[in-house]
């Protein structure tokens, strides 16, 4: 079911009654009657904004309509929320499950490689020369 379409202007609740196009390459903005479908990059309007829409300097509006009138709520709509309403109270709702919360550190993921460990071994009073102690692989 699809509910009554609202303006899309920020915290505008009213009903929408005109949609919005816009032609970038025209600079031109057309408000008309509200379209069956919403539609991807169109901006559905409520009678207040329709009226009082500005556009950039340079642009051109082209109202196709000058009076914009909310539609009624159609027998379709009225049986398709009737449905709803009926619909939400017939499914129960299941109790509440309590989240499971997993701390995972860095230390707690396998790694894909296994890391070398290295030992130092000091060779108890001989040169450690220019490099300074030796350093083995010890393999487990």
């Amino acid at each position: 079911m699809q509910g009554i379409r609202r303006c899309s202007r920020r915290n505008c609740p009213n009903p929408a009654v005109a949609t919005m196009t816009y032609g970038y390459d025209e600079a031109t903005a057309v408000i008309g009657p509200l379209s069956p479908l919403p539609q991807p990059g169109t901006i559905d309007l409520c009678a207040q904004h329709a009226q009082s829409v500005t556009m950039p300097v340079g642009w051109q509006v082209i109202r196709l309509q000058t009076e914009f009138e909310e539609a009624p709520p159609s027998s379709d709509d009225l049986l398709a929320l009737a449905d709803a309403i009926r619909e939400a109270s017939r499914t129960e709702v299941p109790p509440p499950v309590r989240a499971q919360r997993e701390v995972r550190r860095p230390t707690d993921v396998p790694r894909h490689v296994p890391r070398p460990r290295l030992a130092v071994i000091n060779g108890e009073g001989e040169d450690d020369g220019p490099a300074g102690p030796e350093i083995h692989s010890v393999e487990e």
